[in-house]
């Protein structure tokens, strides 16, 4: 019914003398005809949250420039992550807001995008007790948030670590500050805010944990291909690079791979983007 309503616009718009936009010429399925409907976060600054009762974040600002190329009105739900990939796999939510790390078991719900990132993670201990290096944490214990992707990176690098899991990153945070474990392993944009909220931590160096796309229904591959073609202008023509400079803390720096992803991609100039 969805695509029959569809085509049925379709064919309207050239019946009027219109042209159609690049989303209902591709005859892609969409949850709503003329809208892309994203799922995306309420507390995950500065990638997917809301500010000042908008969905806001940098995630956020590349699905809307993705809907401006596709000529898609962009309407935001808010989820959780855990229900998101299963939502997005059955029509729920066309894609998310989300920077997801893709997996094996991740591939196996959901189709991704090419990438819109990579995951860079840094090991945080105290000043007092610093691990310089990642694998240096093998026979410590590392504080991780529960089904984090992080886990399996660590494990992996630091194979004799010990892993505690916490709820969110705020106890992760007071476990370390209390002495129960002797370090925390987080994303790197979580890395930025804690250093600068807690004089006492020290960092690792930055570790690429893996690639970050956006999902789509592995059932709507026309969809995936426009999304896809519209990710390609918006790396080379230089908006994703001004929307990572506006939301990224200023000592964050775009991964070496993304620029190889994306021959021609402007590189990153925080001064043109202030």
């Amino acid at each position: 019914m969805r695509s029959m309503l569809i085509s049925a616009c379709a064919g309207l718009t050239l019946w009027l003398g219109l042209s159609p936009s690049p989303a209902a010429a591709s005859g892609m399925t969409l949850v709503t005809p003329g809208q892309l409907t994203v799922a995306y976060r309420t507390d995950d600054k500065p990638v997917s949250f809301i500010q000042d009762g908008v969905p806001s974040g940098l995630y956020v600002d590349f699905e809307n420039a993705i809907g401006a190329r596709l000529h898609l009105k962009v309407t935001f739900i808010s989820t959780s992550f855990a229900a998101m990939l299963p939502a997005v796999r059955n029509h729920q939510y066309d894609t998310a807001a989300f920077g997801v790390l893709v997996t094996p078991e991740r591939q196996a719900v959901v189709d991704f995008t090419t990438p819109v990132g990579y995951s860079q993670a840094e090991l945080i201990s105290l000043k007092t007790a610093p691990i310089a290096k990642v694998n240096g944490a093998e026979g410590k214990t590392i504080a991780v948030t529960v089904g984090s992707a992080l886990i399996p990176v660590l494990k992996q690098i630091a194979p004799g670590v010990t892993v505690k899991t916490f709820p969110n990153i705020a106890s992760s945070a007071n476990a370390l500050l209390a002495g129960q474990v002797d370090g925390l392993f987080t994303g790197q944009e979580t890395t930025a805010q804690l250093l600068a909220k807690h004089p006492e931590f020290a960092t690792s160096q930055t570790v690429t944990s893996g690639e970050i796309a956006f999902p789509v229904a592995k059932d709507n591959p026309q969809l995936l291909k426009a999304v896809n073609g519209a990710i390609a202008g918006i790396m080379k023509d230089g908006t994703f690079t001004k929307i990572f400079a506006k939301w990224s803390d200023p000592s964050m720096t775009l991964p070496d791979q993304l620029y190889q992803d994306y021959p021609g991609m402007p590189h990153l100039n925080r001064s043109a983007a202030n």
